[in-house]
């Protein structure tokens, strides 16, 4: 029993860590259409910025990785993506793609190809007593902290103007437009959330592993995308649902398959992906088979 509910909060913890990073490239998709593959090296950049920065404490680590992750997201945003605004989804993919790869280069140049360690919060390694049963402190804080951004970022969203802006671009990026919705700002904003995101998931990554190599954030980003499409990614809820359910899945398969599957678990978390695009192309919240946004 006590193996279950563990597994069951390590699936809950890294469904909310991957679905912030869904979240994270839902919030840009949904504005200008870009899937951002590039997100995994915005990851990488923060989980960089807490190894190297850590020895000063955290309340210098935490919000410098969150300076670097958003002022990653926004100079792609203006020295790439702003210059491709007429592009479609798919070259604008592609071009993340490029983005991503060159990022990983500098990585490789400025910090080579050997990971990079530090004991960022390594407290939360620790297990908690909760109700008799041991728990891992830091699967706990992942769901919490999950908990608390996608509660501001819906105040944010329905509480104030720039929010309701963002959430209306996100519906109908033309019409929005149309109707005096300032595109710049909604479209910087739309990457600056994303850069705060990614540098949540960039925490609990590297606390989880202590270390960061120039593909960190790869793998994560890629279940995200898969999430993110899954869910619906032309919406924001959807990205989020979708990067919760593969997150929840893939961390069940790790720990319940046979000894000697557990390096098939992505192999059967893909077959569940093309099950449930069978079933419904446009996104488990999607209406309909094709995608509509709302």
């Amino acid at each position: 029993m006590s193996q279950f509910i563990q597994s069951l909060v390590d699936a809950l913890s890294a469904g909310a860590v991957l679905g912030l990073a869904a979240l994270a490239i839902g919030l840009v998709f949904g504005v200008i259409r870009l899937a951002n593959f590039a997100t995994g090296e915005i990851i990488t950049g923060a989980g960089y910025a807490l190894v190297l920065t850590w020895d000063l404490g955290w309340f210098v680590a935490i919000p410098l990785s969150i300076l670097v992750a958003v002022i990653l997201s926004l100079l792609m945003e203006l020295a790439v993506f702003s210059r491709m605004r007429k592009a479609g989804p798919a070259t604008l993919l592609i071009a993340s793609f490029g983005v991503s790869f060159l990022l990983q280069r500098v990585y490789e140049l400025i910090f080579g190809n050997n990971v990079r360690s530090a004991p960022v919060a390594s407290n939360l390694s620790q297990s908690v007593d909760v109700a008799g049963i041991r728990v891992q402190l830091l699967s706990v804080t992942a769901i919490v902290l999950s908990a608390i951004l996608l509660v501001l970022l819906q105040l944010f969203l329905t509480r104030t103007t720039l929010g309701l802006q963002l959430k209306a671009a996100a519906a109908d990026f033309t019409t929005a437009r149309l109707v005096g919705i300032p595109a710049s700002r909604v479209i910087g904003l739309s990457f600056v959330l994303s850069g705060v995101l990614a540098a949540a998931v960039a925490f609990v990554l590297t606390t989880q592993s202590g270390a960061v190599g120039p593909t960190f954030g790869v793998r994560i980003t890629v279940l995200a995308l898969v999430g993110a499409v899954i869910g619906g990614i032309d919406k924001i809820s959807g990205a989020l649902a979708g990067g919760f359910v593969v997150g929840f899945a893939s961390s069940m398969l790790e720990t319940w398959l046979p000894q000697g599957a557990g390096n098939f678990r992505d192999a059967f978390v893909y077959v569940l992906v093309i099950v449930v695009l069978l079933l419904k192309p446009s996104g488990l919240l999607v209406r309909g088979r094709g995608a509509v946004r709302t």
